[in-house]
């Protein structure tokens, strides 16, 4: 089942959901993915097995439905809506959103990137080129680099930007917040 799914759900379903999903993000910071099992899971969700099994068919399911409501949040938080300002302010402005967004959640990320599961992590990448190309079709931006497919824009800067995220949150000592944006102002040209 996925998030848009869950509206279906009642609130005690829906409470049982989020309860796992806690579960296993204290867990996840605390030891390896591969040392859990679902009884570590339902015992410090404080439910029974059973009713787990009602809800995920497995703990990879529950680690892919928690890392799916990660990117969903991040999509939600980070990406400038109605955005009337310049192309380059808009990557600006979302780079620094998501580099918040997940220097929050840094634990949870680099325990989540070191699990060994095979997870679907490409949902954000998808999400976020869509939601950029949609931005770099709009006629004001277009215009500015009528040449450029948006789509391979789109994409160009969705993916380095995430391989920058990874190599970032992964670093053991990472470099600041504001040398990396300093860097992202040189990189991304005037649109």
């Amino acid at each position: 089942m996925t998030h848009g799914e869950e509206e279906n759900l009642d609130l005690r379903q829906r409470r049982t959901r989020q309860s796992l999903v806690k579960a296993l993000e204290e867990l996840l910071v605390e030891r390896p993915y591969q040392s859990l099992s679902v009884t570590d899971i339902c015992q410090r969700a404080m439910v029974h097995r059973t009713t787990f099994y009602a809800h995920f068919n497995d703990k990879q399911e529950l680690l892919r439905y928690l890392l799916l409501g990660v990117e969903r949040r991040c999509v939600e938080a980070c990406l400038p809506r109605d955005w009337s300002g310049e192309a380059r302010d808009y990557f600006l402005t979302a780079a620094r959103n998501v580099l918040d967004f997940f220097q929050s959640r840094r634990d949870l990320y680099r325990a989540c990137l070191h699990s060994g599961a095979d997870v679907d992590a490409h949902v954000l990448e998808d999400q976020t080129a869509e939601d950029l190309c949609r931005l770099l079709s709009h006629p004001r931006f277009h215009a500015t680099v009528p040449d450029s497919d948006p789509r391979i824009t789109a994409r160009f800067y969705t993916g380095a930007m995430l391989a920058l995220l990874r190599w970032w949150l992964d670093s053991e000592e990472p470099v600041s917040e504001e040398c990396l944006l300093s860097h992202l102002e040189r990189f991304i040209p005037a649109l």
